[in-house]
């Protein structure tokens, strides 16, 4: 063989390993994990994992040793403020009408601001709204990227048993504008309720359990429905018997809180917090892949930071809510200088598999491990951009590589997530 054919060979292999091979969208994608599991690394230090854990809590438990919100009035407020001057729309995609908006801002009542300051707990998943709303609070839907499910009324989705702290009502009374551990927004009243002192340290001091399954039906002591849990969600543990672990359910009754003690399948929950290890890593990702993607926690599905938020809390590691918040925590960094392949040459020099968020503008993503020398992700997306602000849409968690779509028409090279990437950040060092 000539030596100008081996260096053909040898840069045709470099292209490919550097630049990815050009396969259709569907072969880039995937929903399996058990192919990277084995590059996950060894379980946490159980020194490490406790204060991983002993920092969660306190994250968690933040409102309730709150005596008021630790926010200014300007930044409870600012929706109102940034709204106002913003060309909207609504459901029907035509423009908001001023006076449905005004009614929304006047029943806000921000005159009212950290004057109740009272406790509460969340008793059915529910969501936090920038506004006293149900309705949603779209740009122009005619463009790509824009109309459902990017309802910016939608701040974030919020998990049953979550700890509030009641900054004020709503002029009407339907809606409580709160503090939760990971952000503030309005929540429907209906959905929490009002907890004193003594329920406050009981809860604080039970052991956690956590919900593995998505969508995990639970019922009162009489078998009667309650609510749907999402995987993640954290539960005070009070005892275990016949396959079954005990947990504290809440429920709301005259505004005020009560206490179920209802068994769970073992199958469905487990003790705080899980060993980092393959066989829970890999449980952990596949409730979470496949869920279609959900802005903001929009119709109780997660977007990108939410989803890596769940996959982290089952192991006692806390993430703030917002992609570029996740992407300041742990050991940081910087990739925004770095050329393509030198991107993908650090991530998988330095990446720990499952440990590692790699952060663009506005996205986040969990690095898996590699496979035939590319690194992989597993990610919750909307979709990829395409020329003239077009999209073709993904929509929901999966894993794929980092250049998604480069063999798809009109879609730039600049669109691409490698391209993109500024940032990778290990989370537990």
């Amino acid at each position: 063989m000539s030596r100008q054919i081996l260096l053909l060979i040898a840069l045709t292999l470099w292209v490919a390993g550097c630049c990815g091979l050009q396969l259709p969208l569907s072969k880039q994608i995937s929903e399996n994990i058990a192919p990277f599991l084995a590059q996950a690394p060894a379980p946490l230090d159980s020194r490490l994992q406790k204060k991983f854990y002993t920092d969660l809590l306190t994250y968690y438990y933040a409102p309730w040793v709150m005596n008021a919100l630790d926010v200014p009035y300007a930044r409870g407020t600012w929706a109102t403020r940034y709204y106002a001057s913003k060309m909207v729309y609504a459901e029907n995609r035509l423009p908001l009408k001023k006076a449905r908006f005004e009614a929304w801002v006047d029943n806000a009542n921000d005159s009212a601001f950290n004057t109740l300051k009272r406790h509460a707990i969340v008793t059915h998943p529910s969501a936090l709204r920038l506004f006293p709303t149900i309705h949603p609070m779209f740009y122009d839907p005619s463009l790509a990227g824009e109309g459902f499910p990017f309802d910016y009324n939608q701040n974030s989705a919020i998990k049953v048993l979550t700890p509030l702290i009641v900054s004020h009502l709503s002029r009407d009374g339907g809606w409580a504008f709160v503090q939760s551990p990971f952000a503030l927004g309005w929540i429907k009243m209906r959905d929490i309720a009002f907890v004193d002192e003594g329920q406050i340290q009981q809860l604080m001091k039970l052991a956690k359990a956590v919900i593995l399954r998505e969508h995990a039906p639970v019922y009162n002591e009489k078998h009667a429905f309650l609510f749907y849990a999402k995987m993640a969600t954290l539960f005070p543990k009070t005892g275990e018997r016949s396959g079954k672990a005990n947990v504290l359910v809440p429920e709301t009754r005259g505004g005020r809180a009560t206490f179920h003690d209802v068994p769970l399948p073992s199958a469905w929950i487990q003790p705080m917090p899980l060993a980092m290890d393959r066989k829970n890593i890999g449980r952990v990702a596949a409730e979470l892949l496949g869920e279609p993607y959900g802005w903001g926690g929009l119709v109780d599905d997660r977007d990108c930071s939410a989803m890596t938020r769940d996959f982290f809390a089952p192991f006692g590691i806390w993430l703030p809510r917002n992609s570029k918040t996740q992407a300041a925590v742990g050991r940081v960094i910087d990739l925004s200088g770095d050329d393509t392949c030198g991107k993908e040459k650090v991530i998988l020099e330095q990446g720990v598999p499952f440990r590692t968020l790699l952060y663009l503008p506005g996205h986040i993503m969990l690095y898996i491990g590699k496979k035939r020398g590319k690194a992989y992700v597993m990610h919750n997306m909307w979709g990829i951009r395409t020329e003239g602000n077009g999209r073709i849409i993904v929509g929901r968690a999966v894993i794929t590589d980092l250049y998604l779509g480069e063999n798809l028409p009109g879609v730039a090279r600049g669109a691409l997530l490698i391209n993109k990437i500024t940032s990778m950040n290990i989370v537990t060092q």
